[in-house]
């Protein structure tokens, strides 16, 4: 018998189950609403709460390494990129998208508004 059989034996015998921590869940961006720069900007960054300083960190740090920070993603697909919210995603399609992006979540500091 192999160690995990022997403890998972033992542990059904004392009523105690062994699970092992599940994986982290993938986000899965065709469940999200798909937003376009610029027509949806706004609404994007109102519906996933990027108005918040704290949340505004966190998109711009997730923009800028590419992966999950916090509940937003962000990955490369072609010239643009692609940022997930809890709620919807953005597509910035080109470099100079993702630049007056990262301008209209910060132009007063972290995600003020300027309207």
């Amino acid at each position: 018998m192999t160690p995990r059989i022997v403890r998972d034996a033992i542990g059904l015998r004392l009523g105690i189950l062994s699970f092992r921590k599940p994986a982290a869940p993938v986000r899965d961006d065709a469940r999200h609403p798909v937003r376009l720069w610029p027509a949806d900007e706004t609404l994007w960054l109102r519906e996933n709460g990027a108005w918040c300083p704290r949340a505004a960190r966190h998109v711009l740090c997730a923009l800028a390494a590419l992966g999950r920070r916090g509940r937003y993603a962000a990955r490369s697909e072609g010239d643009g990129k692609i940022v997930t919210g809890p709620v919807s995603t953005l597509a910035l399609p080109d470099a100079e998208a993702e630049i007056r992006f990262v301008f209209r979540v910060t132009p007063l500091g972290y995600g003020e508004a300027a309207f």
